[in-house]
C-alpha cells in the first residue's frame, strides 16, 4: 500500500473508534467535492454494483484505502495488484466509497463515522446512500420501485417535485441508519435511495433503477446504457434459472407424494 495516513487533525482523529479504522491516502483526491456516495454489499448487491459502476464511469481515481487490524482477512486483486476491500474513489462530480465485501456489524459504526469525516473534509455537503430492499416475486416485477428518504425537509420537497417516491413512514435499519444518525450529528444532508431487489441474487436492474433515481435527485449524471444492457441479459438468465428451479422443486414434490391405496 502506498501513501501515508492523512495528517489532517480532524480526519485522523479516531477517538471513540475502538477499531482504529482510518483512511490511508494514496493521492488523487479531488478538491472540494460537494457530493459523497456510500454503498455496501447488501440486498441484490445494489450498493456495490452502483458504486463500482459510478466510480468506473466517472473515471474516479483511487484516493484512499481503509485500514484496520479488525478488517476481514481479505485482499482484492485488480490487475494483479492487491487492494484493500474498502476504498475511496474521487472525481470532481463525487467521492465514492466502494466496499467489495460485507463488513462485520461491529465495524459498521466506526466505518460510517470515518467515511463521513472523509467526505466532509473533502467538501461534501450531501451524502447519498444506495442500497436494495428485498421483495417477493422480484422476477415478476418489470421495473423495480425506488424509495427515497432524506434527512432534510427542503430536500424532501425537492425530491417530490422531481417525481421521486419519498417515504413518510417506515423504519431504516443497519448501516444506512448509522449513516443517517451520524450525518445529522455532522450537519450533513443524507439522502437514501433504496430499490426493490432480489434477496439472494445480484440485481443490476435494481442498481440501474437506483442510479436513475440518483440522477433525478441531482446526483452525478452518467451513461447508463451499458448497465441497462447488462441488466436485461442477467434478468433473462435469472428468469430462466428461477423457472428451472421451480420445475425441479415441483418435480421433487410430486415424487414425494405417497401412493394412495383403496
Amino acid at each position: 500500500m502506498t501513501g501515508a495516513v492523512s495528517t489532517d487533525d480532524e480526519e485522523s482523529d479516531t477517538s471513540g473508534n475502538d477499531f482504529d479504522i482510518r483512511f490511508v491516502d494514496v493521492g488523487n483526491a479531488a478538491s472540494k467535492v460537494a457530493v459523497g456516495i456510500f454503498g455496501m454489499p447488501d440486498v441484490g448487491l445494489v450498493g456495490s454494483i452502483s458504486t463500482s459502476y459510478l466510480s468506473s464511469t466517472l473515471g474516479a481515481k483511487e484516493a484512499a484505502q481503509v485500514a484496520s487490524d479488525y478488517l476481514p482477512p481479505l485482499m482484492i486483486l485488480h490487475n494483479g495488484e492487491p487492494k484493500e476491500v474498502v476504498r475511496m474513489f474521487s472525481s470532481p462530480q463525487a467521492n465514492i466509497l466502494v466496499a467489495e465485501t460485507p463488513m462485520p456489524s461491529a465495524l459498521t459504526a466506526a466505518l460510517v463515522i470515518e467515511s463521513l469525516k472523509w467526505f466532509r473534509n473533502h467538501g461534501a455537503s450531501e451524502v447519498y446512500c444506495i442500497g436494495g430492499v428485498a421483495v417477493e416475486d422480484r422476477v415478476d416485477i418489470e421495473k423495480p420501485e425506488v424509495y427515497v428518504v432524506s434527512t432534510s425537509a427542503q430536500r424532501r420537497v425537492e425530491l417530490r417535485q422531481r417525481g421521486l417516491n419519498v417515504m413518510d413512514e417506515g423504519v431504516v435499519a443497519g448501516p444506512f441508519a448509522v449513516v443517517m444518525r451520524e450525518a445529522l450529528k455532522m450537519g450533513l444532508t443524507n439522502t437514501l435511495i433504496l430499490s426493490q431487489a432480489f434477496q439472494n441474487l445480484p440485481d443490476p436492474e435494481s442498481a440501474l433503477a437506483a442510479l436513475e433515481a440518483l440522477t433525478k435527485a441531482g446526483g452525478p449524471r452518467v451513461d447508463l446504457d451499458p448497465l441497462r444492457k447488462m441488466s436485461d441479459q442477467i434478468k433473462l438468465k435469472s428468469k430462466e434459472l428461477i423457472q428451472k428451479a421451480k420445475e425441479v422443486d415441483s418435480g421433487q414434490k410430486e415424487a414425494n407424494v405417497p401412493l394412495m391405496y383403496g
